[in-house]
């Protein structure tokens, strides 16, 4: 006879996790190689060490952009990152040369979050952290700098063809953040996901990181 406590144990192993905010990243503009880059984030707030971080219209305090037609503006305010996704990055790295511990902001996230994926949120999507209201808006695309940051030549095809690329987010009410913090989920339309965008974008994108 199956026991109906064990089945209730695997269902919520296999539920998915209630969204939440897991760290706050920022980062300044700095020299990197030939180039100039805020790529390299460190944790400002986390879980263990919780800290109320201010979020403006333009970013994160305390975080710079650069090149921000490219990285940043209004549209790309915020980038978000799944935490889930770093088992993939783990396994990647060390067999391609990379010695570096994959960590929290490693990436270039400002919010790394727990219980959401490209596959689950769509473009036009708010996301309410306490006072906070985000609008999910587009996939990010990396470039040459992430190979950099990762350590290897073929990283940013890899964020590509993994679908593993995170989003951007607009700020539509500013307030302070906390890690801890739920994640609601309101949709909008629903037109396209993110991870439906980042497919149709493929193979244009594909041939942009193959000029690096």
């Amino acid at each position: 006879m199956t026991n109906p406590n064990a089945q209730a144990d695997q269902r919520r192993h296999l539920a998915p996790k209630r969204p939440r905010l897991i760290a706050i990243c920022a980062g300044s503009i700095r020299p990197f190689r030939h180039l100039e880059s805020a790529i390299i984030k460190n944790v400002i707030s986390s879980i263990e060490k919780p800290l109320a971080i201010s979020l403006h219209r333009s970013g994160l305090e305390g975080d710079q952009q650069a090149e921000v037609g490219i990285h940043g503006g209004a549209a790309k305010a915020i980038y978000m990152y799944p935490v889930e996704h770093w088992t993939f990055w783990a396994q990647q790295s060390p067999a391609l040369g990379h010695r570096e511990t994959i960590r929290l902001g490693f990436v270039g996230e400002n919010l790394s979050v727990e219980g959401l994926s490209e596959a689950a949120v769509y473009a036009g999507d708010h996301l309410v952290i306490g006072d906070v209201r985000l609008q999910i808006t587009e996939p990010r695309v990396p470039c040459l700098k992430f190979n950099w940051r990762m350590g290897y030549s073929k990283a940013a095809k890899q964020m590509i063809q993994s679908g593993l690329s995170g989003w951007y987010c607009a700020v539509l009410q500013t307030g302070k953040l906390i890690p801890g913090t739920a994640i609601e989920l309101i949709p909008g339309r629903r037109l396209i996901s993110i991870a439906e965008q980042l497919r149709l974008q493929q193979k244009q994108i594909e041939r942009q990181l193959d000029l690096f």
